[in-house]
């Protein structure tokens, strides 16, 4: 009788056995057939049940599941798990922790390269919809995943500057700088790594760091355009004239058809007050597209200034005569302004500084009907 009841146990125990095994199978059939949550019912009793709870093969399955379910886009399977990409990744892991033989089968499936497809598409959706934290995490997981023996690809060094960007829009600079760093190791999109770290370090108030790697990048790529333009920018906001008169002249030698470059030059020499050559270079930056606002209004300026100073020195004379005279040559140079500033006008009928300038300079030559219109067109944009 014992023999007769230990074969009983053991067909007992085998049935259940199977029974939960069946639990796997159909899970894999819903999971072909898109019935995400059927199949999230069945292997989650194969999941807790004792019999096949230490099986590698249902955790594989479950990372399965929640691929797919991620996949197919629906939201209600989407959101079957919480974050269901990286559940999908922690069972796969699991499985393989369980049994390193199931690596065959990933391998051979190609489950992680559709992982970290899903992760990469996942990081775009983010990244497109503003969420940069997210996108930055989605693209890490992207980058962890293809670093793996079983992805049958290559780690994509783009991903990894992308990681960086999405870091960076998330205000995240010490993570994108390490992101970008990696690129720089690698040559990944040449000077654009350069340009952000030194802006992350920027917007952290480290501007020795930021000198630096703009640098390394400048000496890294001594020809390239937008690295030179970068430094002008960073010397110019510096108000280190001598450097970024160094780098605008590069710059302008490798971009001679530029007029923004002749603008960015007439703007140093107006900083230095040196206004005969700021109108020198603002007028070959005309040349270049004389419809432009900022070459126009800036030789405005100029003239208005070079006026102020002259005004400025006539106050000093004592002799009424030699007053008067010298005054009038200062109206000479101020009355220069108004072709440009009309011209500037045209190319921004609602810049105020413009109609204000215009204004004060009738007022000041008396030629009121003019005083007047420029007075009744600054109130009229006021109201």
């Amino acid at each position: 009788m014992k023999k007769i009841t230990f074969l009983l146990l053991a067909v007992v125990i085998s049935a259940a056995a199977m029974a939960q095994k069946g639990k796997i199978t159909a899970a894999e059939t819903f999971i072909r057939e898109g019935a995400f949550d059927k199949a999230k019912e069945a292997i989650e009793t194969a999941i807790t049940n004792p019999k096949s709870m230490g099986l590698a093969k249902t955790y594989y399955v479950k990372g399965k599941l929640c691929q797919a379910a991620f996949d197919s886009s629906d939201p209600k399977f989407v959101e079957l798990y919480p974050d269901i990409l990286m559940e999908a990744y922690k069972n796969f892991e699991k499985a393989i922790e369980m049994d390193p033989k199931i690596k065959n089968t990933i391998i051979r499936d190609n489950a992680y390269a559709m992982l970290g497809n899903s992760f990469l598409n996942d990081a775009i959706n983010k990244f497109t919809n503003k969420d940069f934290k997210g996108a930055m995490e989605s693209f890490e997981r992207n980058v962890s995943v293809s670093a793996s023996d079983m992805y049958v690809g290559m780690v994509d060094t783009l991903v990894i500057f992308n990681a960086g960007l999405a870091a960076y829009n998330a205000e995240l600079y010490k993570e994108a700088i390490d992101y970008f760093r990696t690129c720089t190791q690698s040559g990944t999109e040449d000077t654009k790594p350069y340009i952000f770290m030194s802006d992350s370090y920027l917007k952290m108030k480290d501007t020795v760091n930021a000198e630096a790697v703009l640098m390394e990048g400048y000496k890294a790529y001594p020809d390239t355009l937008d690295i030179i333009l970068q430094a002008t920018q960073f010397y110019l906001d510096a108000n280190n004239s001598p450097k970024a008169f160094e780098f605008v002249h590069k710059a302008m030698e490798m971009d001679p058809t530029n007029h923004i470059l002749d603008l960015v030059e007439g703007s140093l020499y107006m900083k230095l007050e040196d206004y005969p050559k700021a109108i020198e270079s603002l007028q070959a930056s005309l040349k270049k597209n004389p419809t432009q606002f900022e070459s126009n209004y800036n030789i405005g300026l100029c003239y208005v200034s070079i006026a102020n100073n002259m005004l400025n020195e006539a106050n000093m004379i004592a002799d009424n005569r030699e007053y008067e005279i010298a005054k009038d040559k200062a109206f000479v140079e101020m009355e220069k302004a108004i072709p440009y500033f009309l011209d500037a006008e045209k190319a921004n009928p609602t810049s105020v500084a413009t109609l204000e300038f215009l204004r004060e300079i009738y007022l000041k030559l008396k030629k009121m009907p003019e005083f007047e219109a420029y007075k009744a067109k600054i109130d009229s944009l006021e109201q």
